[in-house]
């Protein structure tokens, strides 16, 4: 099913510019508000447009609604098919009882709903299942972006590496994708799951070092090389 998520200064803009950008009525969409307008935020809302859900969808839904009945967490569940993942978007009250420390319980949900969903699964039918809760992912990937440029800067003003504290693969990611084009930083990880981190480190700066020690090998080689016919003079 098509959606979109739209932003406003009121949950009403925000629905008005969605409904214009897929030319459509109220009647015809499924509205979620995921996020009402505050002092330093706009609202944020979700489009679906009305359709029969695929058989995939269905099943998905029923697998995630029977989870969290079991875990007591009453919430609304909305599940997107995109071409190599199903998205499923929990919201409510208690959406944010899934998130856990720095999204860990998110995660492993995420883990277990996909390891189920697929199981049996041929290989090439196999889809990866996003789960996000109480927009903690958006919300986190924001952040993470901002970190990683503000990073970046202080890289290339001191002229030093900086770690990053250690971080999923998801999160090291956002990142490495946010300082991909970078003009003067580059990204790397390091270590060991679940310790594993990013450096972010001024570009050419190990060519460099390399460089000078190859030169100054060199030069060591032919003076070493020039002493035996200075004794010989």
């Amino acid at each position: 099913m098509k959606s979109i998520e739209v932003q406003g200064k009121t949950v009403d803009q925000a629905i008005e510019i969605g409904l214009y950008k897929l030319e459509t009525t109220r009647e015809n969409v499924k509205i979620a508000i995921l996020e009402e307008a505050g002092l330093f935020n706009k609202a944020r809302v979700r489009l679906t447009l009305a359709g029969e859900e695929s058989q995939k969808e269905t099943a998905l839904k029923e697998l995630v609604e029977e989870m969290l009945s079991k875990m007591n967490i009453s919430c609304e569940i909305y599940i997107e098919e995109r071409d190599e993942e199903f998205f499923v978007d929990i919201t409510g009250e208690d959406a944010a009882l899934l998130i856990g420390k720095r999204g860990d319980n998110l995660d492993a949900t995420q883990y277990l709903i996909s390891q189920i969903f697929n199981k049996g699964v041929p290989h090439d039918e196999y889809k990866k299942v996003v789960v996000d809760s109480a927009g903690y992912k958006k919300k986190r990937e924001e952040t993470l972006k901002g970190l990683a440029r503000r990073t970046a800067a202080k890289v290339a003003r001191e002229n030093r590496n900086v770690a990053l504290e250690p971080m999923n693969a998801f999160e090291r990611r956002i990142i490495h994708s946010e300082l991909s084009d970078h003009a003067k930083v580059e990204t790397e990880s390091r270590g060991n799951e679940p310790h594993r981190y990013v450096v972010i480190k001024l570009k050419g700066k190990a060519e460099n070092k390399d460089k000078r020690k190859e030169k100054s090998e060199q030069n060591k080689e032919e003076q070493s090389k020039e002493a035996p016919r200075a004794y010989a003079d």
